[in-house]
């Protein structure tokens, strides 16, 4: 994620084909100052996205359906209520979603890892959701084209009439 240290609702790029946007005027993104999670700690000079909010949403949209997608997250869970994180496809109709419940020793730049795995790329978007959430370390599954398929197997081809011939 770059560091921009963004204040808004984006949206902001996160890589190709990958955009980051908000619900909140004030969430943050790339962000690389100290952000806390009450009991959960802290994180400081990790380049970050967070709600900056106890009910806002973060999201995550992708240009091409994926088939899986994950961060490594922090929230304050004891006074903001839940933080929740989900995949939709294309058409907003949820896929899955999950709460984070897990709680930190109160030191700096813990949390866990939590994502998505499906078997096939139906994910067009990720939304994180309240709780102060902060996620780093942003891991998308992407699916090769059919085209990609195509090349490798024309690759593979090609490659084995060099081995023929050079048997010959």
């Amino acid at each position: 994620m770059p560091a921009l240290n963004y204040f808004g609702t984006g949206p902001q790029n996160l890589a190709p084909g990958v955009d980051w946007s908000s619900a909140y005027n004030y969430s943050v993104f790339g962000y690389t100052g100290g952000y806390g999670f009450a009991d959960n700690g802290s994180w400081s000079g990790l380049s970050m996205a967070g709600t900056n909010d106890s009910t806002s949403t973060m999201v995550l949209a992708f240009t091409q359906a994926v088939s899986g997608v994950g961060a490594f997250f922090n929230y304050a869970p004891h006074y903001f209520g839940p933080a929740t994180i989900a995949v939709y496809d294309a058409s907003s109709n949820l896929i899955e979603s999950t709460t984070l419940t897990f709680t930190t020793n109160g030191g700096t730049n813990q949390g866990e890892f939590h994502g998505f795995l499906e078997n096939t790329a139906t994910i067009s978007y990720f939304t994180m959701t309240g709780a102060y959430m902060g996620a780093t370390d942003f891991t998308v599954v992407a699916v090769p084209e059919p085209e990609t398929y195509g090349m490798l197997l024309v690759g593979l081809g090609l490659l084995g009439v060099a081995a023929r011939r050079r048997k010959a």
